[in-house]
């Protein structure tokens, strides 16, 4: 049965809670694969910090309120906000007590795997409304399969979950636009991803275009008799300002004492980020300026072709909705229904372009590579689910002519061998998701050829868990590189390296140095071969032929 656009009922939710279930139950096991990150290393250090304060919480509220309390558990980390990490440690403290999880790492990571379970819910529940059931579920699997958002659909961090924020922002907002009791989600959804992220801080701007865009189309319309479709007041931006700033606020306790000083200490760490390096092109950009092309070649290398390929074709549909008013109507063409009186596809276009926008300004940081721009991937693969649609359409017509196809048959068919290479795709990049590259750059090899950046946060390690336990039966110690301490401690509560095989800051003592492949480690090779006397590494992980890791021994 067909869906008409707009409306979605009960049966839409339980599709969109099973696509999350899955989601998390695949992700759940294919995380044990995956060392913890550099980044992630440190908020489980937080998430510890805050679980302890929790707990000091619950049984003594005066105490754990008082502000030494307070800084000593969450002065931690607060260059980012808190709300995250607070998923974690809660997280944390249920694994404490109950032990649900195989291990401790996957209990860390478990809300950053549900944030990409509801954003697959949230996707297609924005893509039904607004175009239909089809529309919205190959959006979701769209989204899910992007490799890259893969690997950190895994992760304890902070990117998915953003993403997950960032979008339900818009679908709030939009949603407010004719039902202004949706401000009041709206305001709320705000504060929570103020207090997930910093990228929320352009929000208002990218939504303030569409709303004027919206406003100049309504004023048109009243000027030429078509009656009042909208109140001009923006009850949106209202709600915002007003119920965003007190969850954000209320939501992490290192804000409670010194409110306005702490904010302007945030606020001013990132906009005087320091800058950390990121090949690109074979040249190793540790400083602005930063090449404006970043972003937008990154995402033609990392997002599967078909899913580009997809994007466009529904863009180009949609491309007449995206005229200014009063001239929409005369390029639209035959037999297309009435443009949107909320422009829909300006706001998915707006909140695609605006996080790739602001990175490739020259003086924003890239050394976070394409996560700095997920929140633009939802609107990116609901524009696929347009494509792929518009391709279903086509095969109906061709086929059909020859065979009686029943339509959702078709449909199934369709969706199969549009998402089968994104399927292929994801599954070859884990657990190596940040060193994948696609057909636009010639897979793996042709990225390293190019000198793209092959890995970042030091992860891989991970994958030579059951080499080094099989070379290292007695103990010994490791010199790990861009690895953190933290991570490798990780690793040994989680039972992937055993505890006599030991981090040591001390290459020259080491039994074994691990070199990960990045431009600016470049250096390190060579600190090895001093160190034990040879060029020549024992072992070297490799992804597709292309160096990841090498590995030196003090025997050698």
């Amino acid at each position: 049965m067909r869906q008409i656009p707009g409306v979605v009922g009960w049966r839409d939710h339980l599709l969109g809670l099973a696509l999350a279930v899955s989601y998390v139950a695949l992700l759940l096991p294919t995380s044990r694969d995956l060392a913890m990150s550099r980044d992630e290393s440190f908020y489980v250090v937080a998430a510890e910090r805050y679980g302890a304060w929790f707990e000091q919480a619950w049984d003594d509220v005066g105490a754990a309120t008082e502000q030494s309390a307070i800084d000593a558990a969450w002065g931690y980390n607060h260059e980012h906000p808190s709300l995250v990490k607070s998923a974690f440690a809660l997280s944390n403290l249920i694994q404490e007590r109950f032990e649900p999880f195989p291990t401790p790492g996957m209990a860390i990571r478990f809300p950053g795997m549900v944030s990409a379970g509801l954003l697959l819910w949230l996707i297609y529940i924005f893509g039904a409304r607004l175009f239909g059931r089809s529309v919205g579920a190959f959006a979701a699997m769209t989204m899910a399969l992007l490799p890259r958002v893969f690997y950190h659909a895994h992760l304890g961090a902070f990117d998915v979950p953003i993403t997950l924020m960032l979008t339900l922002v818009t679908y709030c907002y939009w949603r407010s636009l004719s039902e202004r009791r949706w401000a009041i989600w709206l305001g709320i959804a705000f504060g929570l991803a103020l207090a997930t992220k910093h990228n929320t801080w352009m929000m208002p701007a990218v939504l303030l275009v569409h709303w004027l865009w919206v406003a100049w189309g309504e004023v048109r319309a009243r000027r030429l008799g078509e009656g009042r479709r909208l109140s001009l007041v923006p009850w949106w931006l209202l709600a915002m300002a007003l119920l965003g700033p007190p969850v954000f606020v209320g939501s992490w306790p290192w804000l409670w004492n010194d409110t306005w000083s702490r904010i302007g200490e945030y606020v001013g760490f990132h906009m005087n980020h320091e800058y950390y390096n990121m090949a690109y092109f074979g040249v190793n950009h540790f400083w602005p300026p930063f090449p404006v092309s970043f972003p937008w070649v990154m995402t033609a290398y990392t997002v599967p072709l078909v899913t580009l390929a997809l994007a466009a074709c529904g863009l180009y549909v949609r491309a007449w909705s995206l005229l200014p008013p009063g001239l929409e109507a005369k390029w639209a063409p035959p037999g297309r229904p009435p443009v949107d009186r909320f422009r829909a596809e300006v706001l998915l276009v707006g909140c695609l372009l605006a996080p790739l926008v602001a990175i490739s300004l020259p003086s924003s940081p890239i050394f976070g590579g394409t996560k700095h721009w997920f929140p633009a991937y939802p609107f990116l693969a609901l524009f696929a689910g347009l494509g792929f649609r518009r391709v279903l359409r086509v095969a109906l017509r061709v086929v059909r002519k020859r065979v009686p196809v029943p339509r959702a048959a078709m449909r199934a068919a369709v969706a199969a061998i549009l998402l089968l290479p994104n399927v292929a795709q994801t599954v070859h990049a884990h657990p190596f998701g940040l060193s994948y590259y696609g057909f636009v750059a010639g897979g793996v090899p042709g990225a390293a050829d190019d000198g793209m950046n092959r890995q970042f946060w030091g992860f891989t390690q991970g994958s030579l868990a059951g080499w080094l336990r099989e070379r290292m039966p007695q103990g010994g110690t490791v010199w790990i590189c861009d690895a953190t301490f933290q991570a490798w401690e990780m690793m040994q509560r989680d039972g992937m390296i055993p505890e006599n095989i030991r981090a040591t800051p001390n290459m020259a003592t080491a039994d074994y140095v691990i070199v990960h492949h990045e431009h600016h480690f470049d250096e390190v090779d060579f600190q090895a071969w001093v160190a034990f006397g040879s060029v020549a590494p024992v072992h070297v992980l490799t992804y597709d032929g292309v160096p990841i890791i090498s590995v030196y021994s003090r025997d050698r």
